[in-house]
């Protein structure tokens, strides 16, 4: 079965401008979806589906079209495998990479042990300029105190030291899902603190971070900015555009409250990665995305099936859906 969609072929950046793709906040495709991406690469085009409007595009991701790749992940081993491939193609690329060393609530994420090497390579073989440590989000239950972060941070820190120089951090976002899941995959319960303690600990964990040279930021959560606690964009157009000497869309396009984030395009789905956080919003439970992952072909050209660019009629937004199940 296929998808049919409207005609809409983007590219990315208005006429001069480079273009930023984000790959993903929506799921991790670097650890679980590397030889996709790499076939969307060198397809020159990915199809993409709005989230809420659910109408789809097919977005060109020729060299010509791009400027730079914004990674998201929590391992990246996947992708640092074959990232000579994705070279070949753009060599502009800036790496999110999350380690917290919290393996009570992200089950299925490799030891930080093993990540941090992964963290000095991508350090290594482009800048610290060009990679962010994520340290989020921080979430306080019963059997996860302010102090059992706190270790985890300095741990983190202490080897990360020199290969980076910010540092984001983010409180977590208490959908319903996120207490459903704790209910369902755990013993633990949520404690929700208020905003004098968070603002504490976060002031506690900037004058760790200026111990080891990094600036700490936040993600979101402009009640938290201090002195030493500065507001964050993920996706920074203008720092971007200074780093890889490039003309970039730099329009801002906040993804929610508070979000100083630039343009850019994100080609992931949602109940797509199967690392099994908690306290993730972009799954709705394990077992959805890890149903996807079984039935899912790196031949797909979406992450959410195969779409059929020649059955195309104006004004369709009839969607056949492959068949996951």
């Amino acid at each position: 079965m296929f998808e049919t969609i409207q005609q809409s072929t983007d590219f990315l950046g208005k006429k001069g401008m480079k273009a930023i793709l984000s790959v993903s906040r929506r799921t991790d495709i670097p650890a679980f979806y590397t030889e996709w991406f790499l076939n969307r690469l060198k397809a020159g085009y990915v199809c993409i589906r709005h989230p809420y409007t659910r109408k789809w595009r097919k977005v060109s991701l020729k060299p010509e079209d791009l400027g730079v790749i914004v990674f998201w992940s929590k391992n990246y081993s996947p992708l640092l495998k074959q990232i000579e491939k994705v070279e070949k193609r753009i060599s502009n690329l800036f790496f999110h990479f999350t380690i917290t060393g919290n393996a009570a609530l992200e089950l299925n994420v490799p030891s930080y042990t093993e990540t941090v090497k992964d963290f000095i390579f991508i350090s290594k073989r482009y800048s610290a300029r060009h990679i962010i440590w994520r340290f989020d989000p921080i979430c306080i239950t019963d059997k996860l105190s302010f102090s059992y972060y706190e270790d985890k941070f300095i741990k983190c820190a202490e080897q990360l030291q020199g290969y980076t120089q910010t540092c984001y951090i983010s409180f977590v976002n208490l959908y319903k899902k996120v207490f459903t899941n704790f209910k369902k995959y755990t013993g633990q319960k949520i404690v929700e603190v208020n905003l004098a303690e968070k603002r504490e600990f976060v002031y506690k964990l900037a004058n760790i971070a200026e111990k080891y040279n990094i600036r700490l930021y936040t993600c979101c959560n402009d009640c938290l900015l201090c002195k030493n606690v500065h507001k964050g964009s993920c996706i920074n157009g203008y720092y971007l555009a200074r780093l890889f000497q490039l003309p970039l869309e730099v329009k801002s396009a906040a993804t929610r409250k508070e979000c100083a984030c630039a343009k850019s395009v994100d080609i992931g789905s949602y109940d797509t990665c199967i690392h099994g956080c908690l306290y993730c919003y972009a799954n709705t439970n394990k077992e959805k995305a890890e149903s996807f992952y079984k039935n899912f072909s790196p031949d797909w050209n979406s992450l959410e099936g195969i779409v059929n660019l020649k059955e195309i009629k104006e004004k369709s937004y009839v969607v056949h859906r492959a068949t996951l199940l």
